[in-house]
């Protein structure tokens, strides 16, 4: 039985079938907003340019901050227009960040602590939420080390096969009807399977649940607790974990590994993890906001809970480590089933981040390897 984070990405890649866009044939239509008119212009381009060699790219945002400066450059490869600062674009597993930062913020309100047993915020009584009697705690769900199940429940092949073969507005009430009630229902069944707090095993479902926990201590949705806060906070009026109709229509089309347009199903319950669709404007409002970590609750969600063998370190949502030349980073990537990837990269020592948006599934290696010739080019300056 595979991961259901997997077997929703292979599901939505199959939803492919319904869409009858063309992958542009004329790989050289590359279009720009990039001004070349600094040093920092080439070099981002030089880079871009590398990576837009592939005809399964189509839009690429790069976000830099760079001496307190942002830089904002996008690329469009065929038909349409380029993106802009107002194009929406979904961050994948980059929104468990948010998820971190508002868990942060219920420790400073008050309305919870790390070390609480979860069960203290669930409805009803969950006797096997822990392992040798040592329960899961709140900031085992935000670090991947809670040892609860991959999945809220057991999903068989030929149940996904029929999942996926249902019509794009079917397939969203697939996610729709799969409620915070039903997570808890289903989480009677859940057992450790580890001491909680002492391994890592990355984790979407276990992020559900903290999400669930969230919208119970302070009485309101997710999307309006993190919506809110982002306003109200931090400037980002454009950012939220499930577009409007209205707001779908800013959103490029999606692509899979091949290059073809997927339907858009936002995930708008809680079966798989969280999600978070964004502007490339509001991307660099976040990252100046955790590079500069003025707010509480930012500046508690980069403290490091866990330390993984390899010496990767994870805070609320966020993982820390260093590059191979020393300097440290806090970071997050994200692919989601939507057709969309996403990276970004802060270094606080520079008062550096850079911030990578696409709509393709050619894999997060490729962004990782483009956020690799950005640093090594900023390295030749």
């Amino acid at each position: 039985m595979k991961k259901i984070a997997l077997q929703l990405i292979a599901a939505f890649t199959c939803l492919s079938q319904y869409s009858n866009g063309q992958t542009p044939h004329d790989p050289s239509a590359i279009k720009s907003n990039n001004p070349l008119k600094t040093r920092l212009d080439s070099l981002v381009h030089r880079a871009a340019e590398q990576y837009m060699r592939s005809p399964v790219t189509f839009d690429l945002s790069i976000g830099i901050i760079k001496n307190g400066i942002s830089h904002q450059y996008f690329y469009h490869r065929g038909p349409g227009p380029l993106s802009s600062k107002a194009t929406l674009f979904g961050l994948g597993s980059i929104a468990k960040t948010f998820t971190g930062i508002l868990l942060a913020k219920a420790v400073i309100d008050r309305k919870l602590q790390l070390d609480d047993d979860i069960r203290k915020y669930l409805p009803g009584q969950y006797p096997d939420l822990q392992y040798d009697g040592q329960p899961v705690r709140i900031a085992d769900l935000a670090n991947h080390t809670s040892g609860l199940p991959a999945m809220s429940r057991e999903y068989d092949e030929s149940y996904l096969d029929n999942i996926v073969k249902l019509p794009p507005r079917l397939f969203r009430d697939f996610y729709r009807v799969y409620t915070a009630d039903s997570l808890f229902r289903d989480m009677h069944h859940f057992r450790p399977d580890t001491i909680p707090g002492t391994r890592y095993r990355y984790n979407g479902n276990a992020m559900m649940v903290l999400t669930a926990i969230l919208e119970r201590v302070y009485g309101t949705s997710y999307k309006e607790l993190v919506t809110s806060f982002l306003r109200r906070q931090l400037g980002m009026a454009h950012t939220t974990p499930l577009p409007t109709e209205e707001e779908e229509k800013r959103l490029p089309p999606g692509h899979d590994a091949d290059g073809k347009p997927l339907p858009f199903i936002p995930d708008a319950g809680f079966r798989a993890a969280p999600s978070m669709f964004s502007t490339p404007a509001d991307m660099l409002r976040f990252a100046a906001a955790n590079l500069e970590s003025r707010n509480a609750a930012i500046r508690l969600s980069h403290q490091t809970t866990f330390t993984k063998p390899d010496g990767m370190r994870m805070g609320l949502g966020w993982m820390m480590g260093e590059e191979e030349n020393g300097m440290p980073y806090i970071m997050h990537t994200g692919r989601d089933g939507c057709g969309f990837s996403a990276l970004l990269y802060l270094y606080p020592d520079s008062g550096t981040a850079i911030i990578l948006l696409v709509n393709d599934s050619s894999g997060q290696d490729r962004l990782a390897g483009l956020k690799d010739d950005l640093v090594r080019r900023f390295g030749q300056r």
